[in-house]
């Protein structure tokens, strides 16, 4: 994983004066548009110039946080972030894409999302009692029950038993799908009326 992460960064700094897709994948399969050239006989030719140093001395760092080894374990066997609890879908449904809202509202609502991504409802309840100096103990206790209600269901869906349930849910709608398609034909194709 650590090779895919430096060969992700020698590709995005790569320009027409500086070639360093030699880490890329080779093959016709790859995501690399430059090997995946070279693999049908026909050399790509770059027309960017690449990044300048100033910005890869810049984001280097980050592309070399993403190679910590705990950090690459966690990808691993399918232990990857829940997207269901992901700082982006805490924001959204917090603060409406839909309409407008102020700059404030955002903050406040980004401000939100932080702290139920790193702390759950503890750290919101936490902030309260600083902002406001008194929080009623029904609520308080309320609010820890929605972080044992969101652990407990995370739990649960992480078993083995409810993988295998959802995969086999994922099946069988598949198959009724594939044999609707068979039976009725192709109903609906995008871009066609």
């Amino acid at each position: 994983m650590m090779s895919c992460v430096i060969a992700a960064f020698f590709h995005c700094i790569s320009g027409k004066n500086n070639s360093l897709h030699g880490q890329c994948p080779e093959g016709s399969k790859g995501w690399c548009r430059y090997q995946t050239a070279n693999a049908a006989g026909s050399p790509l030719k770059e027309i960017e110039l690449g990044l300048p140093n100033k910005i890869i001395n810049q984001i280097k760092p980050t592309y070399l946080k993403l190679c910590n080894e705990t950090l690459l374990k966690k990808c691993l066997h399918g232990k990857k972030e829940n997207c269901n609890e992901s700082y982006n879908n805490i924001l959204w449904n917090i603060v409406s894409k839909n309409i407008f809202i102020g700059l404030e509202t955002f903050r406040l609502g980004a401000l939100l999302a932080l702290i139920l991504n790193n702390s759950g409802y503890a750290g919101i309840l936490s902030v309260i009692r600083n902002v406001n100096g008194f929080l009623p103990e029904s609520v308080a206790q309320e609010l820890l029950k929605f972080d044992k209600q969101r652990i407990s269901t995370s739990l649960r869906h992480s078993l083995p038993i409810a993988k295998l349930s959802r995969k086999k849910r994922k099946a069988a709608r598949k198959t009724k799908s594939t044999k609707d398609e068979k039976t009725e034909g192709l109903v609906y194709s995008y871009g066609e009326f």
